[in-house]
């Protein structure tokens, strides 16, 4: 019996791949850009590794968050790319969902829950922190 064990730094990688196959599937141009670079380096050195998914033409940003991260930095950087005139989904496990609504409250930004099994990269519905 053969058993897979991925990093969660692989699965937020396949997490981001799935998000830019969505759009992609809308025949809508994304690219991924290092959160640092879109708010001018005003990230703490924790975030400064995270990379977001970009729709310019809709001035949508998406960011992947694997376990771990510290949430409540995360605010900092959506208040930024508000200033800046992006919307913000930020994407989370389903084991940090709760966390999320409590870091992430009042700041300007949707949280998505993902998860992924044996069958793929799944994705529940948008909520407001």
């Amino acid at each position: 019996m053969a058993l897979l064990i991925e990093s969660t730094v692989d699965v937020a990688a396949s997490v981001t791949d799935a998000v830019i196959a969505a759009y992609t599937a809308r025949r809508e141009k994304v690219q991924t850009m290092p959160v640092s670079e879109m708010v001018s380096g005003q990230v703490s050195a924790d975030l400064s590794t995270l990379t977001a998914v970009v729709c310019a033409e809709q001035r949508v940003a998406e960011i992947v968050v694997d376990e771990g991260l510290d949430l409540e930095r995360l605010a900092a950087a959506a208040w930024a790319l508000a200033g800046r005139g992006w919307d913000l989904t930020v994407l989370v496990p389903t084991s940090q969902i709760g966390d999320a609504h409590t870091s992430l409250r009042a700041a300007p930004c949707l949280i998505q829950p993902w998860w992924s099994d044996a069958d793929g990269i799944w994705f529940g519905a948008f909520e407001t922190p």
